[in-house]
């Protein structure tokens, strides 16, 4: 995760054994003019993002019918949005299901969605504007903005890990507060509507740390990140709610960043309280 090439092998092989979820590490290739796949803030080396779509493409329902989702780590301008959003709708077709620009009600069932793609990320905004805030509000060593802390409390080091690593890279996206709130703010001027339409779960935490979270809201319904340690901390007090939440929405729970050598961590805590999505380090 450190210095690797980054391939579309580890794509494949993740859904030839039955993988249903993949997400992608988007960002501006060194040209600024294309879209690469990588681990953001390492020295790995990037693999064209259109490569990874069309290997989706063919290896997708090899293992499995139902259908797969792609969840985007978007770093991108509103420009390159657009030009993903021509990608994917290009490259996928009538695979992919996209319901457009407003958040669904209610998911339909992985039945129903049989051989179809999914798209989920943020609503976008400038990626940019979205990082400079939660910097300006988060202590600069930890990354993690105070509301946060008073949420799910302070991180326990790991006193066996020596490289303080960039967790930045697995939280940043899924840790600005006001990132579930698709609203006018000045940047939403500049985001592509072609790319907005194609995401069909809608990925964000709402502010007011983690009981506004896990709220359920009878007219949309999304997607929620945690890392591993934020559910293990959460589940102590907020189990019933964690699976009142998951009735209704979609949970993923991820690794933390500092397992730079792709360990995991237990998947049956997320499982055994509805987590649809348990995210795994495969390489």
């Amino acid at each position: 995760q450190l210095s690797s090439d980054c391939s579309d092998v580890p794509i494949i092989q993740a859904l030839h054994r039955g993988v249903r979820v993949i997400e992608l590490d988007i960002w501006p290739n060194s040209n600024k003019d294309d879209v690469d796949v990588l681990h953001g803030g390492t020295l790995t080396t990037p693999v064209e993002l259109i490569k990874c779509l069309k290997s989706i493409k063919e290896h997708a329902f090899v293992a499995s019918e139902y259908p797969v989702v792609i969840t985007l780590e978007d770093h991108l301008t509103p420009d390159l949005q657009t030009k993903v959003a021509k990608m994917v709708t290009e490259t996928f077709g009538e695979v992919l299901f996209s319901p457009g620009p407003e958040c669904l009600k209610e998911f339909p069932s992985p039945a129903s969605l049989k051989k179809r793609i999914i798209i989920s990320t943020k609503p976008p905004q400038e990626y940019r504007e979205a990082k400079d805030a939660l910097q300006s509000e988060s202590d600069p060593k930890s990354g993690k903005t105070p509301a946060d802390e008073e949420a799910w409390g302070k991180e326990v080091p790991d006193a066996k890990v020596a490289i303080a690593v960039d967790d930045k890279h697995n939280e940043l996206d899924e840790e600005d507060s006001n990132e579930e709130e698709d609203v006018d703010n000045g940047g939403s001027k500049s985001v592509a509507p072609e790319y907005k339409r194609l995401i069909a779960i809608h990925a964000g935490k709402p502010k007011g740390g983690l009981v506004e979270c896990l709220k359920v809201d009878p007219n949309k319904v999304r997607r929620l990140s945690l890392s591993e340690q934020q559910l293990e901390k959460a589940v102590v007090t907020y189990g019933k709610e964690i699976v009142r939440f998951t009735q209704r929405n979609i949970l993923r729970v991820y690794p933390k960043g500092i397992r730079v050598d792709s360990s995991n961590y237990n998947p049956m805590i997320g499982w055994s309280h509805g987590a649809q999505m348990v995210a795994f380090n495969m390489q």
